[in-house]
């Protein structure tokens, strides 16, 4: 049983054995042969699809729906799986889940077996009996048959006229336009039609986000994958004696049927560059000690008092002394020449008598 994996593709033989082929989803479309018929498992979707080509024998059609009955039940036993439905997919006639599932494109068929209704009757007759549901086949439109004219004058005229020549002539001729069966071309992913993430995308997405750093300061709350929200459980096991914790992030069954309103949280989205989707949005959150740790520092830068700018003196400049300049040296008098004798005469005037002093 622990062979059996999520995808997996059976081919039939005429003997009516089933025989496993190692192929994955996007090799399936160069492998639908139309003279073969497949049994595809599909766990992520879970169903079980019946692929039957144009040309494929009756009997391997026929034995294809108790093979996949038989599968189902196998598949059952397993706990990791879940109960699949059985599909049956006719090719050219497919229905769309198929058709997105694994991003293909209708089958055109250009020769179709002859028996291929009484075929379709039996399986869907033993599907009936098993309790799976089965597409009802379109109805075939019944070809319009034209009808003939006939004109009452006829009956006057004894010639032999076919009736049939007889038509009412349009007024203006119109011209008979073919009307071609649209194709169908391959759309691109779409939120809408897009296939669900299987377990192995969903690891491969888990990896590369817990491998990515945490900002500092927060922790990862959730993670969205697709429409699944996970949420981290802690697991103690026991490793030689001592308590090792270990968190698993697991899908959370039932989900709050309430908007909510995320605030103070980050969001980190991730997105697929081949598709042109997003990914994966994760939420992180912001620790409890971190709030409090910044605010206080906060606070006290405010209560410090702001120093204030101490102003300096400058010394006041001391004024220039202008030096004296040295008092000039006088040059010598020239004396005075002495007055000649002449000159020394009395001139007739009286001298006046000397005033005797009191020192004396």
């Amino acid at each position: 049983m622990s062979e059996y994996e999520t995808f997996m593709v059976f081919e039939l033989d005429d003997s009516g054995e089933k025989k496993r082929v190692s192929m994955s989803k996007e090799e399936l479309e160069s492998n639908l042969h139309p003279d073969q018929v497949f049994v595809i498992v599909c766990e992520d979707l879970r169903r079980i699809f019946i692929w039957k080509g144009p040309k494929s024998p009756v009997r391997k059609r026929f034995i294809s729906s108790r093979v996949a009955s038989e599968l189902q039940e196998e598949l059952r036993k397993i706990a990791a799986f879940h109960r699949c439905k059985i599909v049956s997919v006719d090719a050219g006639d497919e229905p769309t889940e198929f058709l997105n599932a694994f991003r293909l494109e209708s089958m055109v068929i250009t020769e179709k077996m002859e028996d291929l209704r009484y075929v379709r009757n039996i399986e869907r007759d033993g599907l009936a009996q098993q309790g799976s549901v089965v597409q009802e086949p379109k109805s075939a439109s019944k070809p319009q048959v034209e009808e003939e004219y006939f004109s009452p004058a006829l009956k006057e005229t004894g010639t032999k006229v076919l009736a049939s020549s007889f038509k009412p002539t349009p007024s203006s001729p119109r011209a008979k336009t073919s009307y071609k069966q649209p194709q169908t071309t391959r759309s691109s992913p779409s939120i809408s039609k897009a296939p669900s993430i299987s377990k192995d995308q969903q690891d491969k997405i888990k990896d590369k986000i817990l491998k990515t750093e945490v900002p500092e300061n927060h922790k990862r709350l959730n993670l969205i994958l697709g429409h699944t929200l996970f949420a981290p459980i802690s697991k103690t096991i026991k490793v030689f004696g001592k308590d090792v914790e270990e968190t698993d992030w697991e899908p959370i069954k039932q989900v709050p049927a309430v908007m909510i309103e995320l605030n103070n949280h980050m969001l980190r989205v991730y997105f697929d560059e081949k598709n042109g989707i997003v990914e994966a949005i994760e939420v992180l959150e912001r620790e409890e000690g971190s709030e409090q740790n910044s605010a206080p520092k906060s606070k006290a830068k405010k209560n410090i008092p702001k120093k204030k700018p101490v102003i300096k003196k400058t010394a006041p400049k001391k004024k220039p002394v202008a030096r004296k300049a040295a008092p000039k040296k006088k040059s010598p008098m020239t004396p005075m020449p002495d007055k000649p004798s002449s000159m020394n005469k009395s001139s007739g005037r009286r001298s006046l008598p000397k005033i005797p002093s009191t020192e004396d």
